[in-house]
């Protein structure tokens, strides 16, 4: 009798201790930016031996739309953040001697927050464009899925909370089509920690983030 008493006493409490943790990380997941965008703000990851390097300058506005300017291994890349909207500015050109003239430009969703488990997006880009008689079908399709939650480990060190992601992306020319997919990790305060896409793995090494 006196065990059946200590177990109806101990059980509650033990219900109560789970989901006052619960709402700590929810709490605390709620309470970090996924996807920090201030100046100076800079990450370094490595894949296969290979070292990429982004750095945050400062911003501006491209197509009338207020943005993050990067510096992705000296390549410049356009980000905004509105509304929960995560989304970057894709251009794809073609050359005809020495000239560059634009096939596509314009601002793709890459990303929804704040993450929720379970959430998913897409946008897709469909056009055709006719340059000095020559005619391209451009389709380019991006989508994403909010997977799991989890602690994960990177060399740049180990990060509690953190959101998977799966994620396909297709870019069609013509008949030339290009394919990705794979899975990203995003840490609280932090932002992208790993991404494994056609089964090459990129982690983080190391960062700073404003």
């Amino acid at each position: 009798m006196r065990n059946k008493f200590n177990w109806l006493v101990i059980f509650p409490i033990f219900v109560l201790l789970i989901v006052s943790c619960n709402d700590d990380w929810l709490l605390y997941r709620a309470g970090n930016d996924y996807f920090p965008l201030k100046n100076g703000t800079w990450w370094k990851y490595e894949s296969d031996g290979v070292i990429t390097n982004i750095e945050i300058q400062t911003d501006t506005v491209i197509n009338n739309q207020p943005c993050s300017h990067w510096i992705t291994n000296f390549a410049d890349e356009y980000w905004s953040k509105d509304n929960g909207n995560i989304k970057k500015i894709i251009l794809k050109t073609v050359n005809y001697n020495g000239t560059d003239y634009v096939l596509q430009q314009n601002w793709l969703l890459e990303y929804e927050i704040p993450f929720i488990l379970g959430n998913y997006w897409t946008d897709t880009f469909n056009d055709t464009i006719v340059i000095l008689g020559d005619t391209y079908r451009i389709y380019h399709t991006i989508w994403r899925n909010v997977v799991d939650i989890a602690d994960t480990s990177v060399p740049a060190g180990t990060f509690f909370q953190t959101y998977k992601l799966e994620f396909s992306e297709t870019f069609m020319l013509n008949d030339s089509t290009e394919q990705y997919s794979g899975y990203e990790w995003f840490a609280p305060g932090i932002g992208l920690i790993k991404r494994i896409i056609n089964n090459s793995d990129e982690v983080l090494i190391d960062y700073l983030v404003k």
